[in-house]
C-alpha cells in the first residue's frame, strides 16, 4: 500500500494548511503544532496518542480535533492503514472567528468525535479547497462556512488556558529553549539557568510537556523551519539557520514528524 502525503497551503486563507495522507506504516514522532489540527479519517484507523494508548484511536468517519501545543503522534492501525485529511488553521484565525460570533473556542484535547454532519462538511471543504478550478471566492466561502459550523457545534466548551501548575523552573526552562531554539544548548547550562539539577529538570520537563528538553528544542526548530519554508526559502540555508546539522538532517526529522519532505511542504501552495 505504501505511504503518501500531500500538503496544500492556502496563503489567501491566512496560511491555512491541508494535509491529505494515506499511510500504511509511517509512524509520526511525538510532536505538537502551533495551530489547531482538525480532520477526518476516511479509511482505516489511526492512533494519535503520544503514549500509544487506546484513548487516541480515531476510526473511519470520526473527527479528530487537537488543540495547539498538545503533544500527539500518529500510527496507522491494521492492514488497511489510514487514509485521512487534516486542516491546520491558526489559533489567531479561529479566535477572530469566535470573537465575531461571540462564542468560545472549543476546549478539546485529542478528542475523536462522532458527528456525521460536520464530518461531511469537512470533506466538502477539503474537496473545494484542492479543486484547481475553485475560485478564491469559492474557497473563502466554504472555509468560512466550515469554521462557523465548527464553532456552532462545539461552542459549549470553554476556551483553553495554559495549566497553572507549571513551576517557575519549568516555565523558565521552556522560555530559555524558545529564546535559544537555533543555538546549541547544554543540559548543565540549562539546569544552572533554571536553578534545579539536570536530573530533576529532565524528569519534570518530560512529565509536564511530553517531550524531553532536547526533543522540545527540536520541535521548536521544526516550527521555525515551517515558517521559513512557507516563504519559499532555500532548504539548505533554512536547515542551518534553524540549528540542524545540515539539509539531510532536517529532511529526516521533518518527514518523520510531519509526513512530508521539506521540499514538498515548501512547494505545495495554492
Amino acid at each position: 500500500m505504501g505511504n503518501s502525503a500531500f500538503m496544500h497551503r492556502f496563503d489567501a486563507l491566512g496560511g491555512l494548511e491541508l494535509l491529505i495522507a494515506d499511510f500504511s506504516d509511517h509512524r509520526f514522532d511525538v510532536h505538537w503544532h502551533d495551530t489547531w489540527s482538525i480532520g477526518v479519517v476516511l479509511r482505516g484507523a489511526n492512533n494519535n496518542s503520544a503514549k500509544g494508548d487506546s484513548d487516541g484511536i480515531v476510526r473511519r468517519g470520526q473527527i479528530s480535533i487537537i488543540s495547539p501545543g498538545q503533544m500527539h503522534a500518529g500510527t496507522p492501525l491494521g492492514e488497511e492503514g489510514c487514509h485521512y485529511f487534516m486542516f491546520y488553521p491558526s489559533n489567531e484565525m479561529l479566535l477572530g472567528a469566535a470573537e465575531s460570533m461571540a462564542v468560545h473556542l472549543p476546549a478539546i484535547k485529542g478528542k475523536h468525535i462522532e458527528h456525521a454532519a460536520f464530518a461531511r462538511k469537512l470533506c466538502e471543504t477539503a474537496s473545494v479547497l484542492i479543486e484547481t478550478q475553485s475560485s478564491h471566492f469559492d474557497r473563502e466561502v466554504v472555509w468560512s462556512e466550515c469554521v462557523a459550523e465548527l464553532l456552532q457545534v462545539f461552542s459549549p466548551w470553554q476556551s483553553l488556558t495554559e495549566a497553572s501548575d507549571i513551576t517557575p523552573s519549568l516555565r523558565r526552562a521552556k522560555e530559555y529553549l524558545h529564546d535559544h531554539n537555533a543555538q546549541e544548548v547544554r543540559l548543565d547550562m540549562l539546569a544552572r539557568e533554571v536553578g534545579i539539577s539536570k536530573f530533576h529538570l529532565c524528569r519534570q520537563f518530560s512529565a509536564k510537556f511530553g517531550l524531553s528538553p532536547s526533543r522540545y528544542q527540536r520541535q521548536l526548530r521544526l516550527q521555525q523551519a515551517k515558517v521559513l519554508l512557507s516563504r519559499g526559502g532555500d532548504i539548505a540555508e533554512i536547515a542551518i539557520a534553524c540549528g540542524f546539522a545540515d539539509q539531510s538532517h532536517m529532511g529526516r526529522v521533518f518527514k518523520s514528524t510531519y509526513g512530508v519532505t521539506p521540499c514538498s511542504y515548501r512547494n505545495r501552495r495554492m
